[in-house]
């Protein structure tokens, strides 16, 4: 079964991942134990589909679709199917 869980993770600081964990909650609605932050990218690149609802992926601002295409992280939650938002 899924877990009904929201990752803070790649490439973000612990400063800004606070920040968007603060953002989830307000916005989104989401119980701040639902939201863990992750910032190690080697647990990044263990997370299976079954354990994640969504990863956070740090990139910059003015090119995120082609960031998408080539960030290695990016290319490993797309070939798990696991979802991701880019976060300026």
């Amino acid at each position: 079964m899924k877990n009904n869980q929201i990752i803070i993770a790649y490439g973000l600081t612990q400063e800004e991942a606070t920040a968007v964990h603060r953002h989830l909650i307000s916005t989104m609605g989401c119980a701040s134990k639902n939201i863990t932050i992750i910032t190690d990218p080697a647990a990044i690149f263990s997370l299976r589909a079954s354990e994640v609802n969504l990863v956070g992926v740090k990139a910059h601002a003015t090119n995120q679709q082609q960031w998408s295409k080539l960030m290695p992280v990016c290319q490993y939650l797309k070939a798990n199917n696991i979802k991701f938002q880019i976060i300026k």
